[in-house]
């Protein structure tokens, strides 16, 4: 028998973020306006909207019923007469049909979300549900025919409002326009313009840093890990998910592959093998024959993927006295912007590039799958090297 049961829950928008919670039903049978039930506690969230939970089959879906809580009660109820006939309809043999020609906009972001999970796109999915929830939020519509040039300016002029960078605004313009597409409207007539960002040059360490900051640290692991990802340039998701079977200390190399154990994978251009040098190999087959426990070369005590690299990082950083002191993240948390995973990733990359190494082969040691992004590494930035080669030249 088909389900008929709708649940009106609210879209709450929390300090830990957009969480669903059932709506507060009063004893006089009225939804009590911005109030939920979160286990079992009745609590209030002003920012958010309802929505209507049901199955279409054995697939949950959600679906706009607007910020107003006796609407969306009355939105309930509609829904359930809805099923309710349908039921009956269909043991009658005849079929009930809704206005045809209109997509809802909830119900093509869960069927668009599903799509992208089922090509392996995980991390995909969650920035493009994200951005796509929140422009639903900013501008309420409810079907794809309803979308307007104004509806995306006023969810760009949202994301400035949370005082985003240029280059995180037009990143969330990107996914929204991948959803849109899904819908099939016309991207270039709604969207003409692409919000303009400056693209900064990478930032990489100096090799004072580097030596300043390996000689500092007095666990071996981590010590060991942060040397895999500057010799490397692996992603740091590429390295926390990285098994000691994937490198091949008889043939030199590391191999970049996905891990399904732990649900992690990597694109097809992403697959990759990559040189490991010397002395870093020898460093790691020595660590494998005294630590011959877990599967992951990055992994916790326990085994399990380390996702606190970051957070070590800046920990490490500030016990050697590295932070700038200077930067907003020192000035309020005492955690140096200028150190973090990536950047390892950076000097690796301008380290080949430097080195004389051609960039096709620097592309496919990186995991990059054009051109144009390792050309970006060719920048000089501000390496005392460079400045003293400069410095050299006769100029007349």
């Amino acid at each position: 028998m088909a389900n008929t049961k709708v649940s009106l829950v609210r879209l709450c928008k929390t300090s830990a973020g957009w969480r669903r919670y059932p709506a507060l039903i009063g004893k006089n049978g009225r939804a009590k306006p911005g109030w939920v039930t979160v286990g079992g506690i009745e609590k209030h969230f002003p920012e958010g909207r309802y929505q209507l939970r049901k199955y279409e089959g054995s697939r949950m879906v959600y679906l706009d019923a607007g910020d107003a809580a006796s609407d969306a009660l009355a939105a309930r109820e509609r829904t359930k007469h809805l099923l309710a006939a349908r039921v009956s309809a269909s043991a009658a043999g005849v079929k009930v049909e809704e206005a045809a020609g209109r997509l809802n906009l909830r119900r093509e972001l869960t069927r668009f979300i599903e799509a992208t999970e089922a090509r392996g796109s995980n991390e995909a999915a969650l920035v493009y549900r994200a951005a796509a929830e929140e422009f639903l939020e900013v501008t309420g519509r409810v079907f794809a025919d309803e979308i307007t040039t104004d509806d995306i300016s006023r969810y760009q002029r949202a994301l400035r409002r949370r005082a985003l960078s240029d280059r995180t605004i037009a990143n969330h313009h990107g996914r929204l326009l991948a959803f849109l597409r899904h819908l099939k409207l016309d991207v270039k007539g709604l969207a003409p313009y692409a919000p303009k960002y400056e693209e900064p040059l990478p930032e990489i360490y100096s090799k004072a840093e580097l030596k300043a900051f390996f000689g500092t640290i007095n666990d071996e692991h981590l010590s060991l890990v942060f040397e895999l990802l500057l010799k490397t340039g692996m992603r740091d998701q590429e390295a926390i998910h990285l098994r000691w079977s994937n490198i091949a200390f008889d043939r030199g190399v590391l191999r970049v592959r996905s891990n399904p154990e732990w649900d992690f994978k990597v694109k097809d251009s992403d697959q990759r093998d990559i040189p490991v040098p010397v002395d870093l190999l020898d460093r790691l087959k020595a660590y494998r024959e005294t630590h011959s426990g877990g599967k992951l070369v990055a992994g916790t005590a326990s085994g399990s993927p380390d996702t606190k690299l970051l957070r070590k990082l800046k920990r490490l950083v500030k016990r050697a006295g590295l932070n700038c002191g200077e930067c907003k993240a020192c000035v309020e948390r005492e955690e140096c912007e200028h150190w973090y995973l990536h950047k390892f990733r950076a000097t690796y990359i301008t380290a080949l590039l430097r080195s004389g190494m051609d960039i096709r082969t620097v592309m496919k040691l990186s995991g990059h799958a054009d051109l144009a992004s390792v050309m970006r590494y060719l920048s000089p930035a501000d390496d005392a090297e460079v400045q003293n080669h400069v410095a050299e030249i006769a100029w007349m």
